[in-house]
Formats: C-alpha cells, sequence, structure tokens
C-alpha cells in the first residue's frame, strides 16, 4: 500500500526583473523557513530568448541553492501573463456553474478558451427572482505560458508540481499571519514593477487587479534628479530614510518649527525635495486605490473597509502608512512576514526588513504538494 507524504516544495515567484524563492519545513515549534533566496534578472526584454535564458540561470541557481531541498517546485507566473476579473452571470436550469463560467468566459477571455486555464477561487451566490444568479472571481492563464514556464523550470533541473495565483498566495500568508474579518479589508502587495491590489473579506473575493505601479517607478524618479547611476544603491538608500516623511511636519511648521527642526535637522531642504519628486507617482497608486474602492462600494453600497495591509516593497518607503492614511482615510498596516516567521534553526533573519519582498514566495511556500 502507497502512503501519500506531503511537502513543502520550493516556491519561486517569477517576476518580470527579479526571482524570488522561499521553502518552509516543519518543527516542533510549527513552520519554519528552511531558507530564502532572490536574484535579479537582466534588462533584456520580457520573453525574449535573453530573458528566457536569464530565468533558466536564475532557476538553476534556486536548483543548486544549499539551503533548499529537493527540486520540486510551485511557481507563480508573472502577473503581466494573468488574466484576472469578476464576473456576474446566471446558470441556466440544464447548467452546472462550471459550464455557466465556460460560457461567460469564452465573451470575455482574448485568446481562444480551449487554449485556456482557469480558476475560480471564489464564488458567491446571489440568488434573486428563483434565478440561479453568482458573483465569481476569475483568474485566466493562457496554456502556451503554463507550458512554457514548466519547460523552462525543468531546462533547470527543476519539476514542477504546483502552479498558483498571487493573490491565493498572498492570503494564504495572511491567513498564517492574522485572520480574515467578515467586513471587507483591502490587500496591496508592492512590487517592483507592478503591485497586486485586492479586496476580500473572509468568504469572497470581492476585487483584485494587477496594476502597471511598483517601487522601480520611485527609484527611477530619485536617480534621473539626484542623478544616481542606476547599479548604486543611493536611491533606494534615499527612499528608505527620507521617504514620505516630510508632509508631516508641514502642517507643524509655522507653530512648531523647533519639533520640525529637531526631526528633520538639516536635511529640511532633503526631505521637501524628496516629497516633491515622489508624490507625484504615488499619486498613480491613490488613483488605483480609488478605482478598486470605488468599484467594490458600487457593488456593495453599505461595504466598511476595516483596514490596509501592505506586503512586499512597502516596506522600503519611509512614511508610506501615514502618508496613504491621510489620502485614503482608512487605517494601514505595512507587514513584514519575517517578524513573525522564525528560521529553520530557531533564529530570525539578521536583518529582517529583507524579508518583505519575499509575501508572495512564503505564501506560495506554504501550498503543500503531496508524493508517493
Amino acid at each position: 500500500m502507497f502512503k501519500m507524504r506531503e511537502k513543502y516544495p520550493i516556491a519561486i515567484e517569477i517576476g518580470d526583473r527579479h526571482v524570488f524563492a522561499a521553502q518552509l519545513q516543519k518543527t516542533r515549534r510549527g513552520i519554519a523557513v528552511r531558507d530564502l533566496f532572490h536574484q535579479e534578472l537582466n534588462d533584456s526584454q520580457p520573453d525574449s530568448a535573453e530573458s528566457e535564458e536569464a530565468l533558466v540561470q536564475a532557476c538553476k541557481a534556486v536548483a543548486k541553492h544549499s539551503g533548499f531541498k529537493g527540486k520540486n517546485a510551485a511557481i507563480l507566473l508573472p502577473s503581466r501573463h494573468v488574466n484576472c476579473f469578476p464576473l456576474t452571470f446566471e446558470a441556466l436550469d440544464s447548467e452546472s456553474v462550471e459550464d455557466a463560467i465556460v460560457r461567460e468566459c469564452r465573451k470575455l477571455i482574448s485568446f481562444p478558451l480551449e487554449k485556456a486555464v482557469i480558476d475560480y477561487p471564489s464564488i458567491v451566490e446571489i440568488s434573486a427572482d428563483n434565478k440561479r444568479r453568482f458573483r465569481a472571481s476569475i483568474v485566466a492563464v493562457h496554456r502556451d505560458q503554463v507550458d512554457r514556464h514548466i519547460r523552462l523550470l525543468k531546462k533547470a533541473g527543476l519539476s514542477v508540481e504546483a502552479i498558483d495565483f498571487d493573490l491565493l498566495a498572498l492570503l494564504r500568508l495572511h491567513r498564517y499571519l492574522f485572520s480574515l474579518k467578515e467586513d471587507p479589508i483591502i490587500f496591496c502587495n508592492i512590487g517592483y514593477q507592478r503591485s497586486l491590489m485586492a479586496i476580500v473579506t473572509r468568504e469572497s473575493i470581492l476585487a483584485q487587479r494587477n496594476t502597471h505601479w511598483g517601487i522601480q517607478g520611485l527609484l527611477s524618479r530619485l536617480q534621473t534628479n539626484f542623478e544616481f547611476s542606476a547599479s548604486s544603491d543611493q536611491a533606494a538608500a534615499m527612499l528608505s530614510k527620507y521617504g514620505l516623511m516630510y508632509e508631516s511636519y508641514l502642517e507643524s511648521a509655522d507653530d512648531l518649527p523647533d519639533k520640525k527642526k529637531a526631526v528633520l535637522g538639516d536635511d529640511q531642504g532633503i526631505y521637501r525635495t524628496v516629497f516633491q519628486i515622489l508624490t507625484p507617482y504615488m499619486d498613480v497608486l491613490i488613483h488605483e486605490f480609488y478605482q478598486t474602492i470605488g468599484y467594490v462600494r458600487s457593488e456593495l453600497q453599505t461595504a466598511r473597509f476595516d483596514e490596509l495591509f501592505l506586503y512586499g516593497q512597502a516596506g522600503a518607503i519611509n512614511f508610506l502608512e501615514p502618508y496613504l492614511e491621510s489620502r485614503i482615510n482608512i487605517p494601514v498596516t505595512c507587514i513584514n512576514p519575517m517578524l513573525k516567521l522564525a528560521l529553520s534553526d530557531g533564529d530570525t533573519l539578521s536583518d529582517s526588513a529583507r524579508g518583505g519582498p519575499f509575501a508572495l514566495a512564503l505564501g506560495l511556500a506554504m501550498r503543500k504538494v503531496t508524493w508517493l
């Protein structure tokens, strides 16, 4: 008789310019992080032969990494290949819910349905007037992209056992760290070039979108204005030190000048300049929040949002939390999962701040895979 075993595969988040990997393991204290891995890819055009080779080389480094065990992997595809959209539909009397979803998706997906891999991680019945009506969150990927990434990882010496989606990975991590509430909460995983935004409840996904906004846009503006080299860390250091802090002391400039000078010191001019450089690009993110929140409120007029949780690169932007709170009037919490997850030897990261960008990889790593 065969005995099935559950193991944690190597979780690999494949981004446009970065590869993040993580693996968990069971310990007496619960699950722990076996190890983490990060590698930046080159500047080649996405999906070109050069970018494919760079991805293979990065995954070979993952496969050879001494901190990981085994060659089985679970992956997150680049968000540019993933189509996410809400769907409200009616199932006919003779139709199953799955058949109704297929029928409606055929009208909405831009490529042939026969070439699509479809999932619906959230579905809620909203029946009315004796009609079988549903609201679902749909995820669709072209099968060619799935096959392509399986082939590339096989070339790197890894076997893909599972393919997941970014929001499911983030929800899995958040459920482990906290809990979902009945009232809607907002998630935002800030990436380098793209960010995930979603509104969820304990029972359903109300909205999700991948937006072409990332921390790289902030860094590029600092590099251009201060003439930093793109290869240096000066822009990142400035974003971490100054960030969006200046605004918090604008109103107190006249009434509390001594307090302002005590906090900002002789760098008041730099704080002001950095703030003025960053805010136009930050306004783009604020607009994305308004659109997502507005959509949910148009569907659920009584919706009340308890909190906005920030993951990913959010921790690299100083004073991001109070800045967002002042714009959208919702409490904001920036989450670094490595402050609550220990390494397998019981220690924590010597620099726990660098754990933030691994949020999606860690959420994916919590998905067990069963093998013989």
